[in-house]
């Protein structure tokens, strides 16, 4: 149930960024892909760096890279988000 309501809010902040088409909304989309891989302890190594990247593109005025990183960040989020699912069924079975 939790990972249904991560995976909903994560679908959520995706759309609005896409929307609102703005380097702003496309990295808090990117923030709550992050932290919500984190929650279920699936963080991918690289998320904090594009971020912050992304961050300091969209201030240098250079948008759609900025969207672009953050919108990589969102999907690697649904990727970790899938990888933990995944990951609690793995395993032998016997």
């Amino acid at each position: 149930m939790k990972l249904k309501l991560v995976l909903a809010t994560l679908a959520l902040s995706l759309t609005t960024a896409a929307m609102a088409g703005g380097a702003t909304d496309a990295i808090k989309a990117a923030k709550s892909a992050q932290k919500a891989a984190a929650a279920e302890g699936f963080e991918w190594r690289d998320m904090g760096k594009m971020i912050k990247k992304a961050e300091k593109l969209a201030k240098e005025g250079k948008t759609k890279k900025a969207i672009k990183i953050a919108n990589t960040v969102v999907f690697h989020g649904k990727a970790a988000l899938k990888q933990a699912a995944l990951a609690k069924s793995a395993g032998p079975h016997f």
